[in-house]
């Protein structure tokens, strides 16, 4: 089942950290933010575009029921569970007319809780069409064997156009040690990946505050501003961080870097394109054919790499 996307609107604390318990061994469930206020849900809303939103009756600001109405006009998508102590018939009339899809009545157990997301998640998935219903982004890995092909020209270039276009992207620069994408964005490096991996916490949070965001309406995520922090980062961790990221956007670009590590693999073989750029010198082309032989050889899936034979010269080859 593709992953669903959850955001809880719920003021008390322990109430949050309750629904977090219940659903931390949910492999297919995840809460993707939270929210305090009613105010802040629908803000929230309009940006994760969660598949559910779980919120409290009783919210600041703007209460749930008057935040469930609103959703229901302006993200008519996103289904509402509302959540409340008082289980009367009263209450639940009133959260189905504000255009809930469902009433939970507190204290709830684990399985009243899962049974209703997946309850909940169905009648999403009947109102959907089938090209929408995988809501993890597509993946893009921009990659050259060698430096000064316009691999990260072309990585930024294509996310730059995606983001243009309305649609939610996410540049990863994952040249670690000497990433070009700041440089080329002309972004300050005062939030980068390696401020993620020092925190030793990878959660959507830390990586949130990591991002930093184009006027374009791109997301970018630096590469760190020391190469040696470049050395402290896992394969491990840099899976991690796509599989958090990847419910929230539309289309993920890497910008890679010219090795074949295990924080290449692991990049390589999650993403769903792979281009490998080039250009006619015969040192590039030597590479690529080379490139191309490991990639078969590690058995990475070879339908999913599409050459680029960049700076082409006219009349040749």
């Amino acid at each position: 089942m593709p992953l669903i996307k959850i955001l809880v609107a719920e003021t008390i604390d322990e109430q949050r950290s309750n629904i977090r318990r219940l659903v931390n061994n949910q492999d297919d469930i995840r809460i993707v933010g939270e929210a305090l206020t009613g105010q802040e849900l629908i803000d929230k809303a309009k940006e994760l575009k969660p598949h559910i939103v779980l919120v409290d009756i009783n919210m600041p600001e703007i209460d749930g029921l008057k935040a469930t109405e609103i959703l229901a006009k302006e993200m008519p998508r996103i289904q509402t569970v509302v959540m409340s102590m008082d289980s009367s018939t009263e209450k639940y009339r009133a959260a189905m007319k504000a255009g809930a899809k469902d009433f939970l009545a507190k204290p709830f157990s684990e399985k009243e809780l899962i049974d209703t997301i997946g309850s909940i998640y169905e009648k999403w998935l009947e109102g959907t069409p089938d090209f929408l219903k995988s809501q993890v982004a597509r993946s893009i890995s921009v990659y050259s064997t060698k430096g000064g092909v316009g691999r990260t020209t072309i990585a930024v270039n294509l996310a730059t156009a995606l983001a243009k276009m309305g649609k939610k992207t996410l540049l990863i620069d994952a040249s670690l040690q000497f990433g070009d994408v700041a440089i080329m964005l002309n972004l300050s490096t005062k939030k980068t990946i390696g401020e993620i991996i020092e925190k030793n916490e990878l959660t959507l949070d830390n990586i949130e505050r990591s991002i930093t965001h184009h006027p374009c309406g791109l997301d970018v995520l630096l590469a760190p501003r020391d190469p040696a922090v470049a050395e402290t980062i896992k394969p491990s961790d840099l899976s991690k961080i796509f599989d958090i990221v990847a419910p929230l956007y539309q289309y993920i670009v890497f910008d890679m870097s010219s090795t074949i590590t295990e924080k290449e693999l692991v990049i390589l073989d999650k993403v769903d394109v792979i281009f490998l750029v080039a250009t006619l010198e015969i040192t590039a082309l030597k590479n690529a054919k080379i490139c191309l032989k490991t990639f078969k050889d590690i058995k990475l899936e070879t339908k999913k790499i599409k050459v680029i034979l960049n700076k082409e010269i006219p009349n040749v080859g």
